[in-house]
């Protein structure tokens, strides 16, 4: 286990002060030892408790969308590994514009290795880290960021289309679902991620899809019970389907 306390021995657990809603902030510094380089160590700080969450002060773990939660849960094995995201995000951010992309890109794959580390398992690393990347480039980006979110869509959209038309046509069809590996060789260093994107996207989608209407339908028959049973409080709401939080550890469907 590569996370130690504020002592560098093993870390066995993390205090954390719950604010609420679904933030949470480190009452106490730790550390990660890269196990790629066991002379690098990063210290993750703890949290101003004088400061509300919200403003690079908090954690709310991996912000994966509640609908989505059945597939993949927001703390669990990859909670520290987010600690730490948020935390290395939070740092990119402070820097200079130019920076940004790159701190992000080292940030994202910190998080990659710690998440196998502390025993997630490949394919799911392999999501949460794709995820976040393409959350890079949305953020900080600009239109290299709209253009490689742009291409991923049409990638997944080109492996669904492929594998549906080859089930129902020709298996010909199959081939075009290549066709996101050739395109995303133009990305040169992102190749890894455009491709990781784009097929993992394809495979989860229908996953995805089924939950966002399941939560949909839920939220339709919460208002209906509400307006039937005059219940107060607010209208009920379904929850966010997507989201960019400050924090950066995202999940779309980090």
């Amino acid at each position: 286990m590569p996370f130690t306390d504020r002592h560098g021995a093993t870390l066995f657990g993390l205090p954390l002060i719950y604010r609420l809603g679904r933030d949470f902030q480190v009452a106490e510094e730790f550390g990660w030892r890269d196990p790629r380089d066991s002379g690098r160590v990063l210290t993750i700080p703890a949290h101003d408790l004088t400061k509300p969450p919200g403003e690079g002060n908090s954690t709310d773990f991996a912000s994966v969308p509640p609908f989505l939660w059945g597939l993949i849960a927001s703390f669990g094995k990859q909670t520290l590994p987010a600690v730490l995201h948020d935390s290395l995000t939070h740092n990119a951010r402070q820097a200079p514009a130019d920076q940004r992309l790159e701190l992000r890109r080292t940030a994202d794959e910190d998080f990659r290795i710690a998440l196998i580390d502390s025993g997630v398992h490949q394919l799911r690393a392999r999501v949460m880290w794709a995820s976040v990347g393409m959350e890079r480039y949305a953020r900080h980006a600009g239109a290299l960021g709209v253009a490689i979110i742009t291409q991923l869509s049409l990638g997944v959209l080109a492996i669904i289309g492929a594998v549906v038309l080859g089930i129902i046509a020709t298996p010909f069809w199959l081939l075009l679902a290549a066709a996101p590996a050739i395109a995303a060789l133009a990305w040169g260093r992102n190749l890894n991620l455009v491709l990781s994107a784009s097929y993992l996207g394809a495979l989860y989608a229908p996953l995805v899809a089924a939950a966002f209407i399941g939560s949909r339908l839920e939220q339709l028959l919460a208002t209906v019970i509400w307006v039937g049973t005059g219940t107060p409080g607010p209208v009920p709401e379904a929850e966010p389907t997507l989201r960019w939080p400050d924090r950066g550890t995202t999940l779309p469907p980090k």
